[in-house]
């Protein structure tokens, strides 16, 4: 006696396998996502109650608490902010230096970095702050 084996069809795509590894995929890029570094310099700027955006950001000076001094990002030694500033300014378009300083910097290394910027022909200085929060603005008020 001969058996025959019935065939059967496959209505339907068996989406356990899929999803499992759609799961995996997921997990794997969320804890990928997580060891990625946010590089940048640590400053607390300063508040203040009203804010102007600025468009366009030429030159980046960035003073920190300990006083180090960065251009567009890279740290630069006060020996060649100078040279490194021209330069940067030569480059630019509208030669606007925005200063970013720690909220701890003394005033004096602000009026120096500004005094340079002025010498080389900065046409214009911005210092960057971030507003209040609601509920320091509130306080102040009264």
């Amino acid at each position: 006696m001969r058996f025959t084996k019935r065939r059967r069809l496959i209505s339907a795509l068996e989406s356990t396998a899929m999803a499992d590894i759609i799961f995996l995929l997921l997990i794997f890029f969320l804890l990928s996502s997580s060891f990625i570094l946010q590089t940048g310099i640590k400053v607390e700027l300063p508040q203040v109650a009203q804010v102007e955006k600025q468009v366009q950001k030429d030159v980046i000076v960035t003073i920190t608490a300990e006083e180090d001094v960065h251009l567009n990002g890279v740290p630069t030694p006060w020996k060649r902010f100078r040279q490194d500033l021209q330069s940067l300014l030569e480059a630019s378009a509208t030669k606007t230096v925005v200063i970013k300083g720690d909220q701890d910097v003394r005033l004096g290394r602000t009026v120096q970095v500004m005094d340079v910027a002025r010498q080389l022909g900065a046409s214009q200085l911005a210092i960057a702050a971030r507003p209040l929060a609601a509920q320091e603005g509130e306080e102040s008020n009264r």
